[in-house]
Parts: C-alpha cells; sequence; structure tokens
C-alpha cells in the first residue's frame, strides 16, 4: 500500500518532536470528549472480546480524561483495579478511588512495572512519540505472561473521505496533518500495528479497523475536526496552507447538516505475550 505523500508547510516554526497537542489549552477538555464519545464503547467491546473480567488488573496509559479507566474499573470490580497514567494527570484526579489509581508518569522516558498487568492498553498515543518503539516495548514489557496488550492508533487513510466533495475539506485536513508530522507524527502508523506486534514476539495477534460516520450537525459541528482546528490555528496560518477565511467556512462546512466526514480509520490491534 502506498502511503499519501505527507504536504509540509511552505513557511513553519522549526519541527520540534513529541505530542504537539496542549493539554493547557482552553477547550482541550472538550476535544478529548469528543473522541472518547467515538471511541469508548468500541475500545471496551474489544476488551470484553479479549475476555476482560472482574479480578484483572489493567493499565490504561495516555488515559486523558479518565472515562476508559472508570468503566474498565467497573468491570474488573470488585477485586480488580486500573491504572490510569498520563504525562499530565489533571483530569485523572478527580477519579482517584480504591480501585482507580492515577499515576503522573512520562512513558517516553521511565519505565512501567514489569509483568503486572493482566490488560495493557493506549489508544491515539504511539503515533505521536518518534520514539514509539521503544514506547510500545516498554507498554509490552508490563503485561503478565499471557496477557493482553491493545493498541488503538490512527491511519488517516479515510481522513479525507468526505461527502459531497469539498476542496476545503482536503485543504484543513491536509493542513492539520502537516501540523503533526512537523513533531514527528506518523499519520499511518495504525496501519502497522500488526506487524510491530507480531515483530515483538506476541502471539494471537488480531485487528478491527473501522473508520467512523461523523455527520455535520447544525449545532455541535464535528468537534473532532473543529476544536483540532482551532487549536492549530496559529500553525495553520503561519503555514501559508489555509487562511483565516478557510478556517471560518471549515466551521461552517462542518454545521451544515448535510456534510457527512468519515474519521481517520482507528485500528485497535491485540496481542497476548508468550506464556
Amino acid at each position: 500500500m502506498n502511503t499519501p505523500a505527507a504536504t509540509e508547510p511552505a513557511t513553519a516554526d522549526p519541527p520540534t518532536a513529541g505530542y504537539v497537542l496542549d493539554a493547557n489549552w482552553h477547550a482541550e477538555r472538550a476535544r478529548l470528549d469528543s473522541l472518547t464519545r467515538l471511541y469508548d464503547p468500541r475500545t471496551l467491546a474489544v476488551c470484553d472480546q479479549l475476555g476482560l473480567a472482574a479480578g484483572w488488573r489493567c493499565l490504561d496509559v495516555g488515559a486523558g480524561t479518565g472515562s476508559l479507566a472508570l468503566a474498565l474499573a467497573e468491570r474488573v470490580a470488585p477485586a480488580g483495579s486500573v491504572v490510569a497514567l498520563d504525562i499530565d494527570t489533571r483530569f485523572l484526579e478527580p477519579l482517584a478511588a480504591p480501585r482507580l489509581e492515577t499515576v503522573a508518569l512520562d512513558v517516553t522516558e521511565e519505565p512501567l512495572p514489569r509483568a503486572e498487568f493482566d490488560l495493557v492498553h493506549s489508544r491515539l498515543l504511539l503515533e505521536h512519540f518518534p520514539a514509539r518503539g521503544d514506547v510500545l516495548e516498554n507498554m509490552i514489557g508490563a503485561v503478565k505472561p499471557g496477557a493482553w496488550v491493545l493498541i488503538e492508533d490512527f491511519d488517516w487513510v479515510t481522513a479525507l473521505v468526505v461527502d459531497p466533495s469539498s476542496d476545503l475539506h482536503r485543504r484543513m485536513v491536509s493542513a492539520i496533518r502537516s501540523v503533526f508530522i512537523r513533531h514527528g507524527y506518523d499519520p499511518h502508523y495504525g496501519r502497522t500495528l500488526p506487524r510491530r506486534l507480531r515483530a515483538a514476539g506476541l502471539t494471537d495477534v488480531g485487528t478491527r479497523a473501522e473508520a467512523i460516520q461523523v455527520d455535520a450537525d447544525p449545532l455541535i459541528g464535528v468537534p473532532q475536526w473543529e476544536l483540532l482546528a482551532d487549536q492549530f490555528a496559529p500553525s495553520l496560518l503561519s503555514s501559508g496552507l489555509v487562511d483565516q477565511a478557510d478556517l471560518d467556512a471549515f466551521h461552517e462546512l462542518l454545521h451544515d447538516g448535510h456534510t457527512v466526514c468519515f474519521a481517520p480509520l482507528m485500528v485497535s490491534c491485540w496481542g497476548k505475550a508468550r506464556a
């Protein structure tokens, strides 16, 4: 499969590697919530497929708002527990409870506990890190023999799919992707997960991939794209690929009541550590 060439900004600040989204941005909680509403039910369905049950000890790496960790904690009660881990725990700390532990840790720099968990999960995390292979190895080392690793990341192969066809949508999404890429982001990492999990020695590797339909709602729009565009607005404008009129028109498009977008392909890939 040929990977589409990334469009680089004409002018922009020098690239820096790592997670580019700003936890301090005023609407970051709303952006994260828009993603969890789409993907938490699907992640939980995969976890149930893997046999998630009471008594399991789970680790959610890059837990964000903690909504998934909360749902996992309900499923593993009363004897199980969940560790919700993130470099920034501001959204997680209010959720701490006997079955839900919150931990502040940079998984790119610090080791995880070894062979401790029945399930280790991350979603939309590894795609951001240039050293994603090291982070994946760190996560695999945290599961018990015979336990599961579940990694979920995007492949942007469907990110430009929209009906009716829209040149504006194409330009805006391509510009957003360019901002990500300048920080070491891999927009097609999801498609590589089956190969990578097998190469890491996991067995029983399986995959689920879905591009979710998201309608341009007249009231709420498509917050997954709009809030991303708003947070990236300074970089998008300085790149010269879009202008303020494009940003305004993008918001109008995503509130028009009839446009249908398809989210980037979410690839959920799981594998079992050798016993």
